[in-house]
């Protein structure tokens, strides 16, 4: 294999793990934690104390998205788990080595494949949680959302 497509599959590879940790961590602040910016003591608190906080959630609003939080996080930590193996398995095959190592290319797919499911399924759970809030309330999420989403790039 000439020096050149060795370091073109290195570049897609760094590329892939940077892309999925980058994914990772952008999800996780998103959903998951609250701080800079955001808090005025700069404390990270949970997501769903500051939907309760600065949304101003009715009962009645609760009652109707708590299942959709639940059901998230169930699947959330689910992909988080299989996100994590499948870096372990692309980290464990580009250690030896061998860029034409049989685990690597379905690893990678592995990968992907989670990493892609997490951000459409992130996507899904704003827009499901967007229909039992009010406008005002819809308005103040999804601006929190692309400023989280923003600060990160």
């Amino acid at each position: 294999m000439t020096s050149r497509v060795r370091w073109l599959l290195l570049s897609v590879l760094l590329s892939a793990t940077l892309a999925g940790g980058t994914a990772l961590l952008v999800t996780d602040w998103t959903l998951h934690r609250h701080g800079e910016g955001h808090a005025h003591d700069h404390v990270e608190t949970d997501f769903h104390a500051w939907m309760h906080e600065h949304l101003d959630i009715t009962p009645e609003q609760h009652e109707k998205l708590e299942p959709i939080e639940a059901e998230f996080e169930k699947q959330r930590v689910r992909l988080r788990g299989e996100i994590r193996a499948a870096g372990l398995d692309v980290a464990t095959a580009i250690a030896d080595g061998n860029e034409s190592d049989a685990r690597l290319k379905p690893a990678l797919e592995r990968l992907n494949h989670a990493q892609g499911e997490l951000q459409r399924m992130t996507l899904d759970h704003f827009f499901a949680m967007k229909r039992y809030l009010r406008p005002a309330q819809a308005k103040k999420l999804l601006e929190w959302t692309h400023d989280s989403l923003a600060r990160e790039h």
